[in-house]
């Protein structure tokens, strides 16, 4: 047998291994020595368990391995002690890994601010400069307030000097502690980030071509003959930027508005300083999507919204909804921040589709509301509530799931409030991700599991094979299948006798 057989060979035999760690029904005792005897096997399926029993926890802190204790860094259940200890680990990927995740205990002040002392300094076996570090604590944290206004008092003036250059993110009173700092390299760099936000752009500073650099400059204050430079090169994807420009002035905001390009005319409904009589023209606009952009402005009244033709897939990213990737999670960019209460509260009733889906994203959004968004005549506004509040109605989650293809539809199933009872009429539906759900009837008739175990979809396979409701003898059957071992294993309808006889299969073997 040559080296890549035996290597699948072994690898087709230590699957079940990962299915056991993450396996909820897995004891304690059980789970301990999957850690102490096949750490690197059950690595990712200790990752990917919801729940971690403390002695575990333990375990994988003070284990040998480095991937076992990185594991332990990113999952959601890690105390903020533990995480204390893991910053401190040898091994630098671990502590990287530590820096923070969506969901994980907050670390106290102190632990952060001798974090930031320690990467201020950082040891000789990283391979990242304090800049380096410091700033992927800042995007792990993504850029948690807490943070910020720690990193600006600290004690060291390298770590106040590298926060200085986030300074436009940090509240009015730890801007101005910077700009009259006592040492003079952060008071500098505090005022070269002013300077830096204020600069004007000329034409000099705008590349020839297309690329990065060519986006960020035109997304400064820009002087009038950098504008008109920009202007005279018909530009329409340059223009686009340029139109929601701040510095941009009136006549030229006249001029745009006249642009044959619609995707110009598009941008320009951004802009918060449009006059009245603007609003009107673009509300007007022939092309659906200026309308459908222009729809949102708050300069608007109701009744004109609702004099508008728009269409809802013409906006940016669909209304922040409906991206292809079904595994996906949406990330809002800092300028689609959840709106707050009062907004949400606003536009609850709104006869704009695009506003009621902000409001959508609120989830302290109170019943009454959540009732009125849980029954929208819009697919992104239930979908959208449906993802984000905490307590959404189980029928939306499962109406949500079925009408809607699209970004995050995986995750809605995932949800404590999905209902389970009665998915097992879904058996013969022609979309394989709602067959994928009679896995979590607790009622589905174990011959109906055991015939979709064959289903021609894999993933099917996959959850039919984890169902507590799959016969016995066909789940011992499938510890014995390279495809659905592992899946299988994960099963917990599997006795701890069985799981054992796992375990002791691999210390035979």
């Amino acid at each position: 047998m040559n080296g890549d057989a035996l290597s699948d060979r072994v690898s087709s035999r230590s699957r079940p291994l990962g299915g056991l760690a993450r396996n909820p029904a897995a004891p304690t005792g059980l789970l301990l020595r999957l850690v102490k005897l096949w750490p690197e096997q059950v690595c990712e399926g200790l990752q990917r368990r919801r729940e971690l029993p403390p002695p575990v926890r333990d375990a994988m802190l003070h284990h040998p391995l480095p991937r076992i204790r990185g594991a332990l860094a990113i999952h959601s259940q890690v105390d903020a002690l533990s995480r204390a200890q893991l910053l401190a680990d040898p091994e630098w990927r671990v502590r990287m890994r530590a820096f923070g995740r969506p969901g994980q205990e907050s670390l106290p002040d102190d632990v952060l601010v001798r974090l930031l002392t320690e990467l201020d300094r950082p040891p000789s076996d990283l391979p990242f400069s304090r800049e380096e570090l410091i700033g992927e604590l800042f995007d792990a944290m993504r850029y948690d307030r807490r943070l910020l206004r720690l990193a600006a008092a600290h004690p060291r003036p390298g770590v106040r000097r590298y926060t200085a250059g986030s300074l436009y993110r940090l509240d009015e009173r730890s801007r101005q502690v910077l700009l009259e700092d006592e040492v003079p390299e952060v008071r500098a760099a505090a005022v070269a980030a002013v300077a830096h936000r204020q600069q004007v752009m000329e034409p000099a500073d705008l590349p020839d071509q297309h690329c990065h650099a060519f986006w960020y400059v035109l997304q400064r204050p820009l002087s009038r003959p950098l504008i008109d430079r920009v202007l005279a090169t018909g530009d329409a994807a340059a223009l686009k930027v340029m139109a929601k420009n701040p510095s941009v002035p009136p006549d030229v905001v006249e001029t745009l508005l006249c642009h044959p390009d619609p995707s110009v005319r598009q941008a320009l409904a951004s802009r918060v300083d449009l006059s009245g009589d603007q609003l009107l023209k673009l509300a007007a606009d022939p092309a659906v999507e200026v309308r459908t952009a222009v729809s949102t402005h708050p300069g608007l009244s109701e009744p004109q919204r609702a004099s508008i033709d728009i269409d809802t897939t013409t906006a940016p990213g669909d209304g922040h909804f409906g991206s292809g990737d079904v595994r996906c999670r949406w990330i809002p960019s800092p300028g689609d921040a959840v709106p707050t209460l009062a907004d949400a509260l606003r536009w609850v009733r709104s006869v704009n589709p695009l506003l009621r889906r902000r409001a959508a994203r609120n989830a302290e959004l109170p019943a009454e509301a959540v009732a009125i968004l849980a029954d929208d005549s819009d697919l992104g506004v239930r979908v959208l509530l449906a993802q984000h509040h905490p307590t959404a109605p189980p029928a939306l989650l499962l109406r949500s799931f079925l009408e809607y293809h699209c970004c995050g539809r995986d995750r809605l199933s995932e949800l404590p409030q999905f209902p389970t009872d009665g998915l097992a009429r879904f058996a013969d539906d022609p979309d394989p991700a709602v067959r994928r759900l009679v896995a979590l009837d607790p009622h589905a008739d174990p011959e109906l599991v055991d015939r979709l175990s064959t289903d021609p979809d894999a993933n099917v396979r996959q959850a039919m094979a984890g169902s507590p409701r799959l016969p016995a003898p066909r789940l011992v059957a499938l510890l014995n299948d390279p495809e659905l071992a592992e899946a299988a294993a994960a099963n917990p309808a599997l006795t701890v006798d069985q799981m054992e006889q796992i375990l002791h299969r691999m210390t035979a073997g």
